[in-house]
């Protein structure tokens, strides 16, 4: 097996954009473009629902922390995670959810959790649209938008804003997708 460095990836990559940028271009883009317009419309548009549910499943989320700069290597909480019975699954940041039953607002085509309820009180959210996904979402469709325009402006593309559009966008589309997968 033959171990490519980056100079063989940017050169295929390079050549596979040279002709006909515009089109394979926006053929790149408009997957991720979609799926985040299917997601805010999904989120912000579309009737939510509100279910009663139970929670099947709890754990808290522990990250490592070095204590006082020694090799003391301790534990920090930093929220906690659940599904429920109906496998719906959410995270708060900091606050434990005591009560079994909750009633959810769900959102309807991809299921994602906007609220919790509990008998006593709201809980604040740290997954669906809130913290780190709403800001790549925001990040990437914004980035996506702004390459989008700019492919359409331009009248020449140089090699070096050809492989600035597209490695840029690769490799926040990466990182979106791996929070997405890991949230």
């Amino acid at each position: 097996m033959e171990i490519m460095d980056i100079n063989d990836i940017t050169r295929k990559v390079n050549l596979f954009f040279k002709k006909r940028f515009k089109t394979k271009f926006l053929l790149l883009v408009s997957g991720p473009l979609l799926a985040s317009l299917v997601f805010l419309t999904d989120y912000f548009i579309l009737p939510e629902r509100q279910i009663t549910d139970v929670l099947a499943y709890g754990e808290n989320v522990r990250i490592p922390q070095s204590a006082g700069g020694t090799s003391v290597r301790t534990s920090k909480s930093l929220g906690y995670k659940y599904i429920t019975a109906t496998n719906l699954k959410f995270s708060t940041l900091g606050t434990p959810i005591r009560s079994s039953e909750v009633t959810l607002t769900v959102t309807p085509l991809l299921k994602t959790v906007k609220t919790v309820d509990t008998s006593k009180k709201t809980i604040p959210l740290a997954s669906g649209f809130n913290g780190l996904n709403q800001v790549l979402l925001i990040l990437c469709t914004s980035v996506i938008l702004v390459s989008i325009l700019y492919v359409f402006l331009s009248k020449t593309i140089t090699e070096n804003a050809r492989l600035n559009l597209v490695f840029c966008n690769m490799f926040l589309l990466a990182i979106w997708t791996y929070a997405l997968l890991l949230y």
